[in-house]
């Protein structure tokens, strides 16, 4: 199976075209500079990774993506792009713009319907949507009145133009990152219901997550939020 990744250069996308390509699927990236991959290539020289430089933002250069290898139009599309900031600070000045990850999937699905591929797992956030009534107090604070906020209204519309494109989706809606191997996973539904205040999840463990949406129909039009 191909499967495009865009995002493939930030930590969670690196390690789902290192984990797909270890359970031998094909994998196009679309990165801004090739040498972020520059590693991953050097270990699969066997040519079941090819990198196309472009924006995501970019229709053309999407377009791209979906063509680079002739005969083989990727089956699944992941995305694990995320809007960024000058830091981690919650109030810290917005670097993406505002609506950098919709933009994004508008080309995305458009390619998606195009070339027939028929699936997207997305990265999202838990807080998103319906699951913000599960966020902790002080952590809706800050998505109502920091810059995060930028963020998550831009996963809003994520959502939205996804959801109502016809295609077959899997938004995931992990908990806070923190490091740490990978581990198994707690789900509480689309809303979070359960979900501990302080709960976190390792980007190793939602990577793995990624992969196994792409492979498996479990999770299909489903917005899960997760845990370790």
């Amino acid at each position: 199976m191909r499967i495009l990744i865009l995002g493939a250069s930030g930590r969670v996308g690196k390690l789902v075209v290192q984990g797909a390509l270890a359970r031998g699927h094909k994998v196009t990236a679309l990165v801004r500079d090739e040498a972020s991959l520059a590693s991953v290539a050097a270990a699969n020289a066997d040519g079941a990774l090819t990198i196309v430089k472009g924006q995501p933002q970019d229709k053309a250069d999407v377009a791209k993506a979906f063509t680079a290898v002739p005969n083989d139009v990727p089956v699944v599309v992941v995305v694990t792009l995320n809007s960024s900031r000058t830091s981690d600070n919650p109030f810290a000045k917005q670097t993406s713009p505002p609506t950098f990850m919709h933009d994004a999937h508008v080309n995305v699905l458009a390619a998606m319907k195009t070339h027939g591929t028929r699936k997207i797992v997305t990265l999202q956030a838990h807080g998103v949507a319906e699951s913000y009534s599960t966020l902790f107090l002080p952590v809706k604070m800050l998505v109502r009145y920091s810059n995060m906020g930028v963020g998550y209204k831009d996963h809003e519309e994520v959502e939205k133009v996804i959801k109502q494109s016809g295609l077959t989706y899997v938004l995931a809606r992990p908990a806070r990152f923190v490091p740490g191997p990978s581990a198994p996973l707690h789900f509480y539904g689309n809303k979070g219901e359960g979900i501990g205040s302080l709960s976190t999840a390792t980007r190793d463990s939602v990577a793995t997550f990624l992969l196994d949406a792409v492979e498996k129909d479990d999770w299909d039009n489903t917005a899960p939020v997760m845990s370790n």
